[in-house]
């Protein structure tokens, strides 16, 4: 059954929206900086929504029809934009710093290193 499939791809478009935003944005986010608790903010909520992720593909897999499945990816996706927000950040923040990090290399190096200083790999 193919459904799964798609709703799994749904429940990561809170993820791959920042990159669709910052392509027709790039210079704007390549000006912008951020402060360490902006960033740790970000590296909070990225972890909590990777968690969430795991926690609701495979029911999104066991999902038995489409409403079924459009019902757990709405409250996955509820979810992750409070995970975004009781870190700190608002979802477009949230997506602003996910789409910088696109065209800075040493962004990414650096919310790397944040998430492995605590422990991302749970």
């Amino acid at each position: 059954m193919k459904i799964p499939a798609i709703c799994i791809a749904m429940l990561s478009l809170l993820l791959a929206l920042p990159l669709a935003h910052a392509q027709g944005n790039q210079a704007s986010a390549q000006a912008v900086s951020y402060t360490e608790p902006q960033l740790k903010s970000f590296a909070e909520a990225y972890r909590a929504i990777v968690i969430l992720s795991r926690e609701y593909a495979p029911k999104l897999k066991a999902a038995e029809n489409i409403e079924q499945a459009e019902a757990i990816n709405k409250e996955a996706q509820g979810k992750m934009v409070a995970a975004i927000n009781q870190a700190g950040l608002t979802k477009e923040q949230y997506q602003q710093i996910a789409g910088s990090l696109k065209d800075n290399p040493q962004l990414v190096e650096k919310i790397n290193g944040m998430l492995q200083q605590h422990g991302e790999g749970q």
